[in-house]
């Protein structure tokens, strides 16, 4: 996981931690950062990327307490109560402190006990080094267990202030990962060309440099450098370059599944990973142009009103539904329709169809109009035919004389 390193400016105190927060030691060590330190100024810190750090002023300043000889000493329940003679310490105490002070053993000054003989220095006379002491008499020795601190009366102790925090300010979080970035979901038209910026929606505050993308990745493309172009056979191809700006440009007539890009952000120290998505909206790419024929009177006509259709994308081959010819409309494609003095037409699904005008019929036969589809899209054609007359011979005209 990434670390950033951030220097204390001034003296703060933990508040809270989220995550991997290590303090860097003077030998270059380091060890984890514990809610309630204390931070100096200078004091350097490795935060991972996903760490939470939330620090309050400190204030190192004891709070000052008024003393009012006057008032009466409150005993405090469940404590043992020491009875004041209103008296300062003896001299007694001071003279014992002071031998302390100078190194001197206290039990040389004891008075003789009432047992009999005063101590003997140097263990000289008595048992044990007591003098006057009984020949029955001996050491009891006590052993102790348990730890304990003994307070000396008189002396002067040094305390460690607890922190401070001033309620009046309002901690801030601090130290925390400010780079983001939200992933783009664009869309580009079937055979059109999609510009943008991955960076339109990036957040980073801090710094210290400005954001910006070193890599990508797209399919089979890996950690491809940013400003390189690269291609995904019959997808498109696309390129992102250092600054977020981008280019993708679909192959001819797809239409299909883009795979996501991902690409990376850094601002010098922190770095977040997010996503492109494209999506390519289909267009109609189903065409057909009309027909025209022209056919001699008293002959057919075949041929294929789908000749000339252009169908890449399907996801269907190209057929006819239906067809109207003159008053008659919505006819099924494969039916034989036919109209009186003029002849008889069939359009079939695969396009195919034929015409035979009625005998001795000439001019120009009523449109027809028919619709293709691809199974997702449609259009409509027109066929058109034009029936021309021919030379009929005349057997109830006179016969011509031919003089010689």
């Amino acid at each position: 996981m990434d670390m950033r390193t951030q220097v204390i400016d001034k003296t703060v105190v933990v508040s809270s931690i989220e995550g991997n927060v290590q303090i860097l030691l003077a030998d270059g060590s380091s060890r984890p950062l514990q809610k309630g330190e204390i931070l100096q100024p200078g004091a350097r810190l490795n935060i991972a990327d996903d760490a939470k750090l939330l620090l309050a002023p400190y204030d190192d300043s004891p709070t000052a307490t008024t003393s009012d000889s006057s008032a009466p000493d409150v005993p405090v329940p469940g404590l043992q109560q020491v009875p004041d003679d209103g008296t300062a310490t003896s001299p007694e105490i001071a003279a014992l402190q002071q031998s302390i002070l100078q190194g001197i053993d206290p039990t040389q000054n004891f008075e003789a006990s009432a047992a009999g003989g005063a101590p003997a220095a140097g263990g000289g006379g008595g048992i044990g080094g007591v003098a006057g002491a009984s020949g029955n008499g001996g050491f009891v020795t006590i052993d102790r267990t348990g730890d304990a601190t003994i307070a000396a009366a008189g002396f002067d102790t040094t305390y460690q202030t607890e922190p401070v925090v001033d309620t009046e300010q309002l901690a801030e979080p601090l130290l925390t990962n400010e780079l983001s970035d939200e992933g783009e979901q664009l869309t580009v038209s079937e055979g059109g060309v999609l510009n943008g910026n991955v960076l339109t929606n990036t957040v980073n505050t801090d710094g210290p440099e400005a954001a910006s993308v070193p890599i990508f990745s797209w399919g089979d493309n890996i950690n491809v450098t940013a400003g390189t172009s690269v291609t995904i056979d019959g997808v498109g191809s696309l390129i992102v370059n250092s600054d977020g700006s981008f280019t993708f440009t679909p192959a001819p007539n797809y239409d299909g599944a883009v795979p996501p890009v991902t690409y990376v952000v850094t601002d010098g120290v922190d770095t977040v990973t997010s996503t492109l998505t494209l999506t390519i909206d289909p267009i109609n790419d189903l065409s057909d142009g009309d027909e025209a024929f022209s056919i001699a009177e008293d002959t057919s006509v075949l041929g294929n009103v789908l000749s000339n259709s252009v169908n890449p994308d399907g996801p269907q081959g190209a057929s006819v539904v239906s067809y109207s010819w003159g008053d008659v409309l919505g006819i099924a494609a494969g039916t034989t329709t036919t109209q009186e003095g003029i002849g008889t037409l069939i359009i079939n699904s695969d396009g195919s169809f034929s015409f035979t005008p009625s005998p001795d019929f000439s001019g120009a036969v009523p449109p027809v109009s028919y619709l293709v589809t691809d199974g997702e899209d449609t259009v409509t054609s027109v066929l058109t035919i034009n029936v021309t007359p021919l030379g009929d011979i005349d057997f109830n005209a006179q016969a011509l004389n031919v003089v010689s």
